[in-house]
């Protein structure tokens, strides 16, 4: 498998930086570059109650997002790492792979998610919908 773009979904938990860690070691060894997504939920509202109708992200939560995202690439971007970043709106396992045909990228990089210890036996929603539905190949960071 050749790796040239790196589709890294991030989304500031701990799985999701485990998941940034090793796309970085992976762009490194072939020399890809890396596109940081974070994807906003419509369906989200305030302190993370599920709204009954969409809710567009607030300034403050987009800009919030862009921070977190900058945080990390900047030191990415300090050991000479390719990095872009995009900040979506949408359903993220929809979003995600939507941009991965768009951008054509080689691979999706995700992060399991779950707490305790049954979290090494299930798989997030997002993963497991990027797993069931991607064209591209989706690698799991445990």
């Amino acid at each position: 498998m050749q790796l040239r773009n790196l589709l890294v979904a991030f989304d500031g938990s701990e799985a999701s930086d485990r998941a940034l860690a090793f796309a970085e070691e992976l762009a490194g060894q072939y020399d890809a570059r890396m596109l940081i997504v974070t994807v906003l939920q419509p369906f989200v509202g305030p302190a993370g109650e599920l709204a009954a109708a969409p809710q567009t992200p607030t300034k403050e939560e987009r800009e919030q997002a862009e921070q977190e995202l900058d945080r990390r690439v900047k030191a990415l971007r300090v050991r000479g790492r390719l990095v872009e970043v995009q900040v979506e709106v949408g359903v993220p396992a929809r979003t995600l792979l939507e941009l991965a045909d768009r951008l054509h990228v080689s691979a999706i990089v995700a992060g399991r998610s779950g707490k305790g210890a049954i979290a090494r036996f299930v798989l997030g929603s997002v993963t497991t919908s990027l797993l069931h539905k991607s064209t591209k190949p989706i690698i799991v960071v445990p």
